[in-house]
């Protein structure tokens, strides 16, 4: 094996750059994702997370760790599909976690110019690599994994991994909702998909429904193919991070209800009891036995009850001959924004005035209308009740009555089988619950949870679990690091926080090199005499030219 030995030299590079001389430049830096795949490699997570991943294959020429490392690296990166492997390998920091022996940069004959050449796994490369293992062999793996087994090992591996690294909130609050994963509708090869009308609120519509409605919102009615997703998420009460702890993908005409029970029982089996001590969920999902099936797991439940249910009928019955009178909690106003420190003389009088014409114009114009926002809520309390039939717990109910600052006024019941030491605590501790709404939509909108490039189930099944895995792994990480600040950042806002640090210019000549920051280079490039701006130039064209071929393309060995 042949060497080739670079020196740092900055001032030999600084005056070769001077006369229009270089080599080669490229950007280098910090990157916080080598410390996270670093992490699960050093740790070991990934090597026990791939011990328990039901693989179909019966040989193992390539590493499962790599393969779990991979997929985590594309759904970091929000990659469509696997042929963006290559790309994002060397853009990313899975690369510089791995062996420093498997990886190096040779020369190619064709153009001269060094590339990355990668050692695979299995020994039967006739051409140099450029990646660890090929883009076929992630997508045939993913493809071939049964989507049942692919869940049960999310729901139970990947929890037990979770709660080795310390990640459950000792409060014990999780929460199950479900959402809908739309695909194109005029396509009917996704396989298990289901096809339904959606009316103008985003949920489906019945015949009746639909006929029932005005001409103008049954014209906002469309047809929308889908599949319904049932997740597990762990939260806390601070609302500082949340944990997909399993999924169950479902025909989008599939009720979610029987879900629930199933995986509770799964997550508690892989972590014993005293992990998961209550669970809130929608009306969508309450079922009796459901709640007497989570009570004998040591599992309290937190829900909403329908209007019309015996138990909201009888709460109501009770709290109107109760003399007892209703407890009202007034909504703390939030705070005003704060100023921006240091604030300029000049800037604060300006903004002083700007404030003072704003509160005239608002004196002239009358008192504006109120606003649909949320001032106060009666509640009370009752007693335990079992006139649920199908559910063999009492339950405790909470009478809500919601007032709002433009006078409108709504009436809901909590039920649960806790004791809350304060019953106001039942209803902000409900609150919470709308966290996992937004979970879903940061992960469909900006972790690209939906954009599905195949029809087959399991790589549906696997794109879903993979953007949650690493969703979870990276919000560990970032506790890890104290970057806690981040945990609810959407994905590109995470990349460009974590992803370029301390970043300098290396430019290379006659194998030695020398570190520039950004301005330092552009004063070089700008105070060249013209013969060396033109050498200069025609170099950088030419490794421009150079690199817009893709670095996947095989080259034979020189």
């Amino acid at each position: 094996m042949s060497w080739e030995a670079f020196e740092e030299d900055k001032p030999f590079v600084t005056e070769a750059l001077r006369r229009g001389s270089f080599d080669y430049l490229e950007v280098v830096g910090k990157v916080a994702e080598t410390d996270f795949f670093r992490r699960l490699l050093g740790d070991g997570v990934l090597a026990r997370l791939a011990a328990a991943y039901p693989t179909p294959r019966q040989k193992e020429e390539v590493p499962l760790w790599l393969y779990l490392a991979s997929e985590l690296t594309l759904r970091l990166h929000g990659a469509m599909g696997f042929g963006a492997y290559p790309y994002v390998l060397h853009c990313g920091g899975l690369l510089d976690a791995l062996d420093p022996a498997r990886s190096e940069a040779r020369f190619d004959p064709a153009s001269g110019q060094p590339r990355p050449a990668v050692e695979g796994f299995n020994h039967k490369n006739h051409y140099t690599r450029t990646t660890p293992c090929d883009q076929d062999f992630l997508r045939k793996l993913a493809r071939d994994t049964p989507a049942a087994a692919l869940e049960e090992w999310f729901g139970t591996a990947v929890v037990r991994e979770y709660q080795t690294l310390g990640a459950f909130d000792p409060h014990g609050l999780f929460a199950v909702d479900g959402t809908y994963l739309f695909v194109p509708p005029d396509n009917d090869r996704y396989e298990g998909s289901s096809r339904l009308r959606f009316g103008p609120d985003g949920h489906p519509v019945s015949r009746e429904e639909e006929a029932a409605m005005p001409p103008e919102r049954r014209r906002q009615c469309q047809w929308r193919r889908c599949y319904r997703a049932v997740t597990l998420s762990h939260i806390t009460p601070e609302r500082d991070y949340s944990l997909r702890c399993g999924t169950t993908v479902l025909p989008g005409k599939a009720a979610e209800c029987p879900a629930v029970g199933p995986l509770a029982e799964r997550f508690v089996g892989a972590v014993g009891p005293g992990v998961m001590t209550l669970l809130l969920y929608d009306r969508g999902l309450i079922d009796g036995k459901t709640v007497s099936r989570l009570k004998a797991l040591g599992v309290d439940s937190l829900f909403p009850l329908k209007r019309g249910m015996d138990l909201w009928t009888d709460a109501e019955a009770l709290a109107a001959a109760d003399p007892t009178p209703w407890v009202r909690h007034v909504l703390p106003k939030p705070p005003p924004p704060p100023s921006p420190p240091e604030r300029p003389e000049p800037v604060a009088r300006r903004e002083a005035a700007r404030q003072r014409t704003l509160a005239r114009k608002r004196k002239e114009a009358g008192p504006p209308a109120p606003a649909h926002t949320l001032e106060a809520i009666d509640y009370k309390w009752i007693e335990p009740s079992r006139v649920w039939e199908t559910c063999d717990v009492p339950l405790n109910v909470l009478l809500v009555r919601h007032h709002y600052a433009d006078g409108d006024h709504f009436e809901w019941a909590l039920a649960s089988t806790r004791l809350f030491d304060r019953p106001l605590e039942m209803w902000t501790t409900y609150r919470l619950r709308g966290d996992i709404e937004e979970d879903h939509r940061q992960e469909k909108c900006f972790w690209d949870m939906t954009r599905f490039r195949s029809t087959a189930f399991p790589l549906i099944v696997n794109r879903v679990l993979f953007v949650e895995l690493a969703s979870s792994l990276l919000q560990i990480f970032l506790r890890q690091i104290e970057r806690g600040d981040l945990a609810g950042a959407s994905r590109q806002r995470l990349l460009d926080a974590l992803l370029p640090q301390e970043n300098k210019v290396a430019l290379y000549h006659r194998q030695r090199y020398g570190h520039f920051t950004s301005y330092e280079y552009q004063e070089l490039l700008l105070t060249l005499p013209e013969g060396a701006r033109r050498r200069a130039l025609g170099k950088t064209r030419q490794l421009r030219r150079a690199q817009l071929r893709p670095p996947d393309l095989p080259w034979r060995r020189p």
